[in-house]
Protein backbone atom coordinates (compact mmCIF):
# COMPACT_ATOMS: atom_id res chain seq x y z
CA UNK A 1 0.00 0.00 0.00
CA UNK A 2 2.84 2.57 0.81
CA UNK A 3 4.91 1.35 -2.33
CA UNK A 4 1.64 2.11 -4.21
CA UNK A 5 0.81 5.60 -2.82
CA UNK A 6 4.41 6.26 -3.30
CA UNK A 7 3.88 5.80 -7.15
CA UNK A 8 0.81 7.44 -7.38
CA UNK A 9 2.61 10.31 -5.49
CA UNK A 10 5.30 10.29 -8.43
CA UNK A 11 3.12 10.05 -10.98
CA UNK A 12 1.21 12.70 -9.98
CA UNK A 13 4.53 14.53 -8.68
CA UNK A 14 5.70 14.53 -12.37
CA UNK A 15 1.93 14.76 -14.25
CA UNK A 16 0.22 17.04 -12.03
CA UNK A 17 -3.66 16.81 -12.34
CA UNK A 18 -4.73 20.20 -14.04
CA UNK A 19 -8.64 21.16 -14.34
CA UNK A 20 -9.39 20.68 -18.25
CA UNK A 21 -11.19 23.66 -18.30
CA UNK A 22 -9.01 26.60 -16.34
CA UNK A 23 -6.03 24.40 -15.94
CA UNK A 24 -5.84 25.53 -12.15
CA UNK A 25 -3.66 22.16 -11.01
CA UNK A 26 -4.91 20.30 -8.32
CA UNK A 27 -7.95 18.24 -10.16
CA UNK A 28 -9.59 17.56 -13.68
CA UNK A 29 -12.57 19.43 -12.61
CA UNK A 30 -11.99 22.26 -10.37
CA UNK A 31 -14.26 23.72 -7.63
CA UNK A 32 -15.01 26.29 -9.83
CA UNK A 33 -15.38 24.81 -13.21
CA UNK A 34 -17.50 21.67 -12.04
CA UNK A 35 -20.75 24.52 -12.31
CA UNK A 36 -19.88 25.02 -15.40
CA UNK A 37 -20.52 21.07 -16.60
CA UNK A 38 -24.28 21.28 -18.36
CA UNK A 39 -26.56 18.28 -17.65
CA UNK A 40 -29.51 16.71 -19.64
CA UNK A 41 -32.28 17.17 -17.83
CA UNK A 42 -35.17 14.39 -17.66
CA UNK A 43 -37.44 16.68 -19.65
CA UNK A 44 -34.87 16.84 -22.44
CA UNK A 45 -34.33 12.77 -22.70
CA UNK A 46 -34.75 11.96 -26.40
CA UNK A 47 -35.64 8.18 -28.11
CA UNK A 48 -32.54 6.59 -29.29
CA UNK A 49 -34.30 6.09 -32.34
CA UNK A 50 -36.09 9.11 -33.75
CA UNK A 51 -34.15 11.07 -31.42
CA UNK A 52 -37.57 13.02 -30.52
CA UNK A 53 -38.25 13.77 -26.81
CA UNK A 54 -39.21 11.13 -25.20
CA UNK A 55 -40.20 9.89 -21.46
CA UNK A 56 -36.85 8.83 -19.51
CA UNK A 57 -35.49 8.30 -22.70
CA UNK A 58 -37.26 5.24 -23.49
CA UNK A 59 -38.13 4.10 -26.95
CA UNK A 60 -41.22 5.43 -28.33
CA UNK A 61 -44.06 2.18 -28.93
CA UNK A 62 -43.81 3.20 -32.58
CA UNK A 63 -40.29 3.35 -32.74
CA UNK A 64 -39.58 -0.29 -31.58
CA UNK A 65 -38.63 -2.95 -33.31
CA UNK A 66 -37.03 -6.56 -32.02
CA UNK A 67 -33.62 -5.42 -32.26
CA UNK A 68 -33.61 -1.85 -31.36
CA UNK A 69 -32.41 -0.22 -28.39
CA UNK A 70 -34.88 0.04 -25.36
CA UNK A 71 -33.74 3.67 -24.77
CA UNK A 72 -31.28 6.29 -23.63
CA UNK A 73 -29.55 8.14 -20.75
CA UNK A 74 -27.30 10.79 -21.65
CA UNK A 75 -25.93 12.70 -18.13
CA UNK A 76 -24.49 15.79 -19.99
CA UNK A 77 -24.19 18.02 -22.83
CA UNK A 78 -21.38 17.77 -25.34
CA UNK A 79 -20.28 21.16 -24.78
CA UNK A 80 -17.85 22.82 -23.13
CA UNK A 81 -15.94 21.65 -20.21
CA UNK A 82 -17.55 17.95 -21.40
CA UNK A 83 -16.74 17.97 -24.78
CA UNK A 84 -12.40 18.92 -23.66
CA UNK A 85 -12.50 16.24 -20.82
CA UNK A 86 -14.03 14.03 -23.09
CA UNK A 87 -11.56 14.86 -26.34
CA UNK A 88 -8.63 14.71 -23.50
CA UNK A 89 -9.54 10.76 -22.22
CA UNK A 90 -9.75 10.12 -26.20
CA UNK A 91 -6.90 11.52 -27.34
CA UNK A 92 -4.82 11.24 -24.12
CA UNK A 93 -4.06 8.33 -22.06
CA UNK A 94 -5.67 9.85 -18.87
CA UNK A 95 -6.86 6.88 -17.15
CA UNK A 96 -7.71 8.67 -14.23
CA UNK A 97 -9.91 11.63 -15.28
CA UNK A 98 -12.18 9.32 -16.12
CA UNK A 99 -12.56 8.39 -12.06
CA UNK A 100 -13.65 12.21 -12.07
CA UNK A 101 -15.81 12.46 -15.06
CA UNK A 102 -18.12 9.69 -13.05
CA UNK A 103 -18.01 11.34 -9.73
CA UNK A 104 -19.53 14.37 -11.76
CA UNK A 105 -22.89 11.63 -12.36
CA UNK A 106 -25.49 12.68 -9.82
CA UNK A 107 -27.01 10.07 -7.36
CA UNK A 108 -30.28 10.39 -9.47
CA UNK A 109 -28.95 9.47 -12.78
CA UNK A 110 -27.37 6.62 -11.23
CA UNK A 111 -30.76 5.33 -9.74
CA UNK A 112 -32.46 6.08 -13.10
CA UNK A 113 -30.21 3.40 -15.36
CA UNK A 114 -30.52 0.86 -12.71
CA UNK A 115 -34.70 0.78 -12.42
CA UNK A 116 -34.45 0.96 -16.23
CA UNK A 117 -31.70 -1.53 -16.81
CA UNK A 118 -32.46 -3.80 -13.85
CA UNK A 119 -30.11 -4.76 -10.70
CA UNK A 120 -29.13 -8.12 -12.90
CA UNK A 121 -27.58 -6.03 -15.96
CA UNK A 122 -24.27 -6.02 -17.54
CA UNK A 123 -22.36 -3.25 -18.40
CA UNK A 124 -20.94 -3.99 -22.17
CA UNK A 125 -18.93 -0.88 -22.97
CA UNK A 126 -18.34 -0.35 -27.10
CA UNK A 127 -15.52 -2.04 -28.09
CA UNK A 128 -12.82 -0.81 -30.28
CA UNK A 129 -11.31 -2.04 -33.45
CA UNK A 130 -8.42 -4.49 -32.83
CA UNK A 131 -6.18 -1.96 -34.67
CA UNK A 132 -7.82 0.88 -33.89
CA UNK A 133 -6.71 -0.10 -29.97
CA UNK A 134 -3.34 -1.12 -30.68
CA UNK A 135 -3.14 2.47 -32.21
CA UNK A 136 -4.56 4.24 -29.33
CA UNK A 137 -3.75 1.54 -26.74
CA UNK A 138 -6.63 2.18 -24.63
CA UNK A 139 -10.24 2.10 -24.73
CA UNK A 140 -11.88 5.35 -23.34
CA UNK A 141 -15.65 4.00 -23.02
CA UNK A 142 -14.12 0.89 -20.82
CA UNK A 143 -11.58 3.17 -18.84
CA UNK A 144 -15.25 5.11 -18.18
CA UNK A 145 -17.29 2.15 -18.04
CA UNK A 146 -15.15 0.69 -15.23
CA UNK A 147 -15.54 3.62 -13.12
CA UNK A 148 -19.44 3.59 -13.25
CA UNK A 149 -19.51 0.19 -12.77
CA UNK A 150 -18.62 1.24 -9.39
CA UNK A 151 -21.13 3.78 -9.23
CA UNK A 152 -23.99 0.94 -10.66
CA UNK A 153 -22.51 -1.61 -8.45
CA UNK A 154 -22.75 -4.12 -11.80
CA UNK A 155 -20.56 -6.23 -13.42
CA UNK A 156 -19.03 -4.94 -15.96
CA UNK A 157 -18.13 -7.14 -19.90
CA UNK A 158 -15.28 -6.47 -22.34
CA UNK A 159 -15.48 -10.10 -23.64
CA UNK A 160 -19.11 -9.80 -24.87
CA UNK A 161 -19.01 -7.95 -27.86
CA UNK A 162 -16.51 -7.20 -30.59
CA UNK A 163 -15.99 -4.73 -33.41
CA UNK A 164 -15.76 -6.58 -36.37
CA UNK A 165 -14.74 -3.74 -39.20
CA UNK A 166 -12.91 -1.11 -38.95
CA UNK A 167 -15.19 2.20 -39.81
CA UNK A 168 -14.04 5.94 -40.33
CA UNK A 169 -14.35 8.39 -37.73
CA UNK A 170 -17.51 9.56 -37.04
CA UNK A 171 -16.65 12.49 -36.26
CA UNK A 172 -15.64 13.57 -39.56
CA UNK A 173 -19.40 12.70 -40.73
CA UNK A 174 -21.76 15.65 -40.81
CA UNK A 175 -24.44 14.18 -42.94
CA UNK A 176 -26.61 11.26 -40.55
CA UNK A 177 -27.09 9.12 -43.25
CA UNK A 178 -23.25 8.85 -44.03
CA UNK A 179 -22.57 7.76 -40.08
CA UNK A 180 -25.75 5.37 -40.10
CA UNK A 181 -24.30 4.31 -43.36
CA UNK A 182 -21.10 4.00 -41.87
CA UNK A 183 -22.34 1.76 -38.61
CA UNK A 184 -23.93 -1.24 -40.53
CA UNK A 185 -22.71 -4.28 -39.76
CA UNK A 186 -20.10 -3.24 -37.20
CA UNK A 187 -20.60 -5.40 -34.31
CA UNK A 188 -20.60 -9.13 -33.31
CA UNK A 189 -21.22 -11.01 -30.38
CA UNK A 190 -18.42 -13.23 -29.26
CA UNK A 191 -18.40 -16.88 -30.14
CA UNK A 192 -18.88 -19.14 -27.17
CA UNK A 193 -20.91 -16.38 -24.99
CA UNK A 194 -24.63 -16.79 -24.04
CA UNK A 195 -27.11 -13.64 -24.19
CA UNK A 196 -30.01 -15.65 -23.19
CA UNK A 197 -32.51 -13.53 -20.79
CA UNK A 198 -29.48 -11.00 -20.70
CA UNK A 199 -30.15 -7.42 -19.83
CA UNK A 200 -27.42 -5.18 -20.86
CA UNK A 201 -26.61 -1.52 -20.18
CA UNK A 202 -24.61 -0.57 -23.71
CA UNK A 203 -22.08 2.25 -22.35
CA UNK A 204 -20.21 4.66 -24.38
CA UNK A 205 -18.88 8.02 -24.10
CA UNK A 206 -20.70 10.89 -26.32
CA UNK A 207 -24.07 9.74 -28.47
CA UNK A 208 -24.29 11.48 -31.54
CA UNK A 209 -26.37 10.41 -33.91
CA UNK A 210 -26.81 6.94 -31.57
CA UNK A 211 -25.91 4.95 -34.88
CA UNK A 212 -23.28 3.04 -33.26
CA UNK A 213 -25.22 2.78 -29.96
CA UNK A 214 -27.75 0.70 -32.51
CA UNK A 215 -25.50 -1.18 -34.31
CA UNK A 216 -24.16 -2.46 -31.31
CA UNK A 217 -27.56 -2.91 -29.63
CA UNK A 218 -28.73 -4.70 -33.02
CA UNK A 219 -26.17 -7.08 -32.78
CA UNK A 220 -27.06 -7.70 -28.85
CA UNK A 221 -30.42 -7.98 -28.99
CA UNK A 222 -29.86 -11.11 -32.77
CA UNK A 223 -27.82 -13.45 -29.72
CA UNK A 224 -30.29 -13.13 -27.49
CA UNK A 225 -30.27 -10.01 -25.00
CA UNK A 226 -33.83 -9.28 -23.61
CA UNK A 227 -33.11 -5.46 -23.21
CA UNK A 228 -30.34 -3.34 -24.13
CA UNK A 229 -30.40 0.18 -22.59
CA UNK A 230 -27.72 2.71 -23.35
CA UNK A 231 -26.00 5.34 -21.60
CA UNK A 232 -23.61 7.68 -22.53
CA UNK A 233 -21.82 10.48 -20.77
CA UNK A 234 -22.66 13.13 -23.08
CA UNK A 235 -24.69 13.88 -25.92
Amino acid sequence: MVQGGFIVSVFDLVFPRRCVSCGIFGRYFCAACRFKVHRIPSNESICPVCERPAIDGATHPRCRTRYTLDGLTSFFRYEGIVRVAVRTLKYRFVSDLGEEFISLVSDECIQSVLLRAGEHAVLVPVPLHRTRLLERGFNQAEILAVALSGRLHLPIRTDMLCRTKKTAPQVGMKKREARIKNMTAVFAVRSGIDLKNAHVVLFDDVCTTGATLRSAAGALKRSGAVSVWAVTMAR
